[in-house]
């Protein structure tokens, strides 16, 4: 039996979540949806139609790995993209925390489906993001967005979703996946500002290898699906030249 305390810190660390990507501008109204696993069939996920500044834990919804209610304060309904919250959390044993927003600069690149942000630009997202894939655009709340998100998940740890927002999920939970949305937001304005001024060069093929190389050494995870992802070399699709 569910009740409203069930979960209780962890609905309130995704309370937290969800005030922080307001306070960011990463959302407007209701816009956006954050979730969070908490067990191996277990998801809280945020309502629908609640705006995120004004979120708390007593608004947080439990539902299944197949997407099926657990739980739901009275008059509220889990997230209508509820299907590629849990569509990710099936593919994908290591995420344990999925944030979708709309931030204005990621936003713009997926408007325009410019392909820049999965170049090595910036050695900090090259290791914990990976290249940034503009997923094909579907109908938002609909199965087909879910299987376009499938595609390209094993691939790294943010999506840009075309003419609609950005997806980002995290081993660590629902706050590392902000934080990786955060820093891919700003690498998008470096990057922005970087085109304008003409030249921008990513890092080279033998720096990306170096990187990889720091990983291995660390013991410290790839980006993407770690039972696809190796090399950040193949990640990146790119010489070792």
């Amino acid at each position: 039996m569910y009740t409203q305390q069930s979960f209780w810190k962890e609905k309130t660390e995704l309370a937290e979540a969800c005030q922080r990507c307001a306070e960011l501008g990463y959302v407007t109204s209701s816009g956006g949806n954050l979730s969070i696993r908490v067990s191996e069939n277990e998801i809280l996920i945020t309502p629908t139609k609640t705006p995120k500044r004004c979120i708390s834990a007593e608004h947080i919804c439990v539902i299944d790995l197949n997407g099926k209610t657990l739980y739901a304060p009275e008059g509220l309904a889990p997230t209508g993209e509820t299907p590629f919250h849990v569509r990710m959390y099936q593919k994908r044993a290591d995420i344990n925390g999925v944030v979708h927003a709309h931030p204005s600069v990621l936003t713009g690149f997926a408007i325009t489906n410019n392909d820049m942000l999965t170049k090595p630009f910036l050695p900090e997202p090259i290791i914990e993001i990976g290249p940034i894939i503009t997923v094909p655009y579907e109908t938002p709340l609909t199965d087909e967005l879910s299987d376009n998100i499938e595609k390209f998940l094993p691939l790294s740890n943010g999506f840009l979703l075309e003419n609609h927002g950005a997806v980002f999920c995290s081993g660590k939970g629902v706050m590392d996946a902000l934080d990786m949305l955060q820093m891919a937001e700003e690498m998008a304005k470096s990057v922005f500002v970087a085109n304008v001024l003409g030249n921008a060069k990513t890092i080279t093929p033998y720096y990306v290898k170096k990187l990889d190389d720091v990983l291995h050494v660390r013991s410290l995870k790839m980006p993407g699906d770690p039972n696809r992802v190796t090399s950040l070399v193949e990640l990146y699709n790119i010489g070792e030249n």
